[in-house]
């Protein structure tokens, strides 16, 4: 199962203050929903592949998210409130007693922008057509292997997937080959949105038919998109905006002018210019009620990788070591090079919006004399660790900043910088000779478990390509990711908050930095704004002043 390594150099916060005293949650939804209007969004680089087998991330989930009604879907609503788990064309579900078999019934209401039904037939279609080889899909298909039936068609040795069956009209069924504890949460990407029959297999990819609040009415590839109302749009989410028009090709620089001007409502993913957003924060504030400058939560986590094949971290020996160095950082300074307001200082594993924090580890600066005591009950105390980081500038001055710090309770780093493609591959080789590592990583939906999963379980360590680049194996870790994987719901998450908390106090595999931000500066005329935390900005909840 795929999920994103974050390659790009995300910023943090210069000043947390103005943040902290602005509050959390962005309240562009002030605004009341005015109906109408034309939402005008720019972007530099062309939105992407909108072809919901093939599309993955930015620009393409933003739009999907407004064109698209799936089986179970996100609230309209930011930070952990939007990653709440809801059903949106399922009408009432039941599983199994082996966990095994969801049996779906669908709500009758849900059309296609073309007046044709949405029915059980348009979600199995969906499905086919990801794991059919000539889609190469894999995205969508690393989601889908425990499907019963699914390796085989994506194999080529099957003509559809035996586990997903149309059993009426309005009834779908889904067979697993293991009891999944994540399978509702996996339902609401958007590589599962229904598609209308006899939608082409084509890796090139085709405009999706719009089963949402809007459609795709217009797609030229790097000019534009447009978006309208779906006319038979039946479900519980707004459609404010008349129409979404997003024109590629605006830079940075000319993102600013024309939102200063109020002749482009948005530019996503990248915004404006980032040396800018410390004059917009003073001049528009952050986050006041019908304000012009954002900041939202990200479900994103950049740590400091400790490698457990390494001596220096090696066995409950080393224990000691990792908390000592967890209890040394000044997190404030390592992510001060970063930019300004681009993130959150943490010391916990999960996002905000998967996890809670506790606060184990000092947020605001040192705390050496607990560096100390703990280094002293190390088996090995290293005076040299190598670590591994990107040669981008602000990488450059953030080891700086940690070559000082952990000097201070007596270890000297020995930094090899590399650009961002060659320190992944380099990472996710097992037996590269990196003590600590600085990475990243995104949660593509809404489950701490197969967040934690993915890059702590023990199991999944490859001698290439391994997403554990701290090549943690803990037997009692990796008995607590199995236990999770029986629950579901609120027992799932709270059982994945409970691993995190205690992995961070008792055996730590990194030293979390920071979680981070998204910055948005929006028009005059842009209201209701509203930041999904797994899609970006909200086009369908969008409205004009």
């Amino acid at each position: 199962m795929r999920r994103r390594r974050s390659l790009a150099l995300t910023l943090l916060v210069a000043g947390l203050a103005m943040f902290a005293a602005a509050g959390a949650h962005p309240a562009g939804g002030a605004d009341e929903a005015r109906k109408g209007g034309i939402l005008r969004m720019g972007s530099f680089e062309d939105v992407g592949q909108l072809d919901t087998a093939l599309g993955y991330g930015g620009p393409s989930w933003a739009i999907t998210f407004a064109t698209c009604a799936k089986l179970f879907n996100h609230p309209d609503e930011d930070g952990a409130a939007g990653a709440r788990v809801i059903p949106e064309v399922v009408r009432s579900y039941t599983v199994s007693r082996d966990r095994r078999t969801y049996d779906f019934e669908l709500r009758r209401t849900f059309r296609f922008h073309t007046g044709v039904q949405v029915t059980a037939q348009s979600f199995a279609a969906a499905f086919n057509r990801n794991a059919h080889p000539g889609q190469k899909a894999t995205d969508a298909t690393g989601f889908m292997r425990e499907i019963e039936g699914a390796q085989a068609m994506i194999d080529g040795n099957a003509q559809s997937i035996s586990g997903v069956r149309v059993v009426g009209r309005y009834r779908l069924q889904i067979r697993l080959t293991k009891p999944l504890g994540d399978f509702p949460q996996r339902l609401t990407l958007p590589f599962f949105c229904p598609v209308l029959p006899g939608t082409p297999v084509d890796s090139r990819g085709v405009d999706p038919a719009g089963s949402g609040p809007y459609y795709v009415a217009e797609h030229v590839v790097n000019q534009r998109v447009v978006l309208k109302r779906n006319p038979f749009y039946r479900g519980d989410r707004p459609a404010n905006v008349g129409q979404v028009v997003w024109t590629v090709g605006e830079t940075r620089e000319a993102c600013l002018v024309a939102i200063e001007a109020d002749r482009i409502d948005h530019c996503f993913p990248f915004g404006v210019p980032s040396a800018a957003y410390g004059a917009l924060a003073e001049r528009y504030g952050v986050n006041r009620p019908g304000g012009q400058f954002f900041v939202s939560p990200a479900p994103v986590t950049w740590y400091l990788a400790f490698n457990h094949d390494r001596p220096a971290f090696k066995g409950p020996g080393q224990i000691p070591l990792k908390k000592a160095i967890n209890f040394a950082l000044d997190r404030a300074a390592l992510v001060r090079p970063l930019g300004y307001l681009a993130g959150k200082r943490t010391d916990q594993i999960l996002p905000p919006a998967l996890g809670r924090a506790v606060g184990i580890y000092p947020l605001g600066g040192p705390n050496l004399a607990a560096a100390k005591r703990w280094l002293a009950r190390a088996r090995i105390k290293p005076t040299k660790l190598m670590f591994y980081t990107t040669s981008a500038p602000s990488s450059v001055a953030q080891s700086l900043a940690l070559e000082f710090q952990l000097k201070q309770i007596g270890i000297d780093l020995d930094v090899k910088y590399f650009d961002a493609a060659t320190l992944v591959e380099k990472i996710q080789t097992r037996g590269e000779p990196f003590d600590i590592a600085r990475d990243g990583w995104a949660a593509d939906y809404a489950d701490g478990g197969s967040f934690l999963e993915t890059l702590l379980d023990g199991r999944r360590i490859r001698p290439t390509g391994s997403l554990n680049v701290a090549y943690f194996d803990d037997p009692p870790t990796n008995a607590r990711i199995d236990a999770a994987k029986q629950l579901t719901g609120d027992a799932r998450r709270k059982a994945s908050e409970d691993l995190d908390v205690e992995l961070m106090r008792t055996n730590p595999p990194w030293a979390p930095l920071y979680n981070t931000f998204n910055r948005s500066f929006v028009s005059k005329s842009f209201g209701c704004f509203l930041y999904h935390p797994f899609y970006g900005v909200d086009l369908a909840a969008a409205c004009k002043r």
